[in-house]
């Protein structure tokens, strides 16, 4: 596991490439791209080179970054419950100015996972429960007929800006994993301590799949976490939260979820498509 602490102030800002984009270059795109551009699904290009797992995503080149702040979030939840975009700051705690943008590449063995916070005064100093820190959350899921309930193929990962890592996927219950195995993450604390970055590798065996073909669907969810190490300070923003009948799973985990959430329940996830 790589060191944790360091300055994000030289990462490099990920930006779409100058110029105008020509009807040519649109119709090129559309030819090449096994994606389509639909609500709830996000895209993995295959990296253009090798990515270094470090916490500074300069090697991302020009991959599009998802936001993801309190404004539209599908699911605010806080120490007194869920909220809406209007009360998350003094109901749900979600500081004022916390936006999180997220990314994703591929290479013939590996997902990679960037992500960029922005909030005031990184920290929460807890050793075990990571959520209540500044984290970010990562959902994945492997299974091709999913019930809701967690398997072996399901990972949820959290990654602090410690870089302290845990996985409450599978059986975990909610103490979690610490230190899963396959996976690499590194993480930079901008000098201001203003917001982070985070950098993480995940084996595609982890998620029961040699390899990732063009066009392939993995199950896809994004959170953010902020707290000074405790449950009474957290709060927590969810990308995508899908619409779906009641889940027919089976495990306490799931049937006990309320609220639902994505945490218990993976039919909520989105979808990650690979390009």
């Amino acid at each position: 596991m790589l060191d944790g602490a360091g300055d994000a102030s030289t990462d490099h800002a990920v930006e779409a490439p100058a110029g105008d984009v020509t009807g040519s270059d649109v119709a090129q795109e559309s030819v090449v791209s096994a994606c389509k551009p639909t609500a709830g699904v996000l895209v993995a290009p295959q990296a253009g080179g090798p990515i270094t797992v470090d916490g500074d995503l300069g090697d991302w080149g020009s991959t599009a970054f998802t936001l993801l702040d309190a404004s539209d979030a599908a699911l605010i939840m806080g120490p007194n419950g869920t909220c809406t975009a209007a009360n998350a700051t003094s109901k749900c705690l979600v500081p004022n100015g916390e936006t999180a943008e997220f990314a994703f590449l591929r290479d013939s063995t590996n997902l990679y996972i960037g992500a960029r916070v922005t909030v005031p005064n990184v920290g929460g100093g807890s050793t075990m429960n990571p959520y209540t820190n500044d984290a970010i959350e990562i959902y994945l899921r492997g299974d091709a007929f999913p019930t809701g309930d967690y398997t072996t193929l399901d990972h949820q990962y959290v990654v602090d800006w410690q870089n302290l890592v845990f996985d409450y996927g599978p059986s975990q219950t909610d103490t979690g994993l610490p230190n899963p195995p396959g996976v690499t993450s590194a993480v930079k604390v901008a000098s201001g301590n203003n917001g982070y970055v985070v950098e993480v590798k995940v084996a595609l065996s982890e998620l029961g799949q040699p390899s990732l073909a063009p066009g392939q669907m993995l199950g896809l969810d994004f959170g953010v976490d902020h707290g000074q190490g405790t449950e009474a300070t957290r709060s927590f923003l969810v990308w995508w939260m899908a619409t779906h009948a009641p889940p027919p799973c089976a495990t306490p985990k799931c049937t006990g979820c309320s609220p639902d959430q994505p945490f218990c329940d993976t039919l909520d996830f989105g979808l990650l498509c690979a390009d």
